[in-house]
């Protein structure tokens, strides 16, 4: 629907304008993702299937990693802050930790699409200093085929 609350384009759009003024942009990205996530997890129906919780990580998490790459700064500390204030809200909101780091890990892999070999390194081995079995699950993300929504811009669900 087009109405629909599009979490990634905001928080892409969000992260993208705050970064070109901030003195640490990766921690700024991470926070604004949790501040946009925070806001749609309170909104996702209460007795929602947890998939539900899961999307709108997954596209905040895509949303802000864009917003870096677009504003040309460090994706691997980004992705892996955002990471942490995944684990912060799972908490929150007493949601399965694994489900919503895996919801996060999956957009930030959706950087498949755009980033360079490099900048992909960079975030498998920051997430990996950060949390323990992330590098692996990180990698394998990246080696899925990218879905026909994927290629349209959009996170398959």
């Amino acid at each position: 629907m087009e109405d629909e609350f599009k979490v990634g384009q905001l928080t892409k759009e969000l992260v993208a304008i705050k970064l070109k003024r901030m003195d640490d942009p990766c921690a700024a990205a991470a926070e604004l993702v949790k501040q946009t996530l925070g806001v749609a997890l309170r909104a996702v129906a209460p007795g929602a299937p947890e998939g539900a919780h899961a999307q709108v990580v997954t596209d905040a998490c895509q949303g802000g990693m864009t917003g870096l790459l677009l504003a040309g700064h460090e994706l691997g500390r980004g992705a892996a802050l955002m990471l942490e204030a995944v684990s912060e809200l799972a908490n929150h909101f007493q949601l399965d930790p694994t489900m919503m780091m895996e919801a996060g890990l999956k957009g930030i892999a959706d950087m498949r699409r755009f980033a360079n070999p490099d900048q992909l390194e960079d975030i498998r081995r920051e997430v990996g200093r950060h949390f323990l079995g992330v590098e692996a699950l990180f990698e394998e993300m990246l080696r899925r085929p990218v879905s026909e929504a994927e290629r349209a811009g959009r996170s398959a669900a």
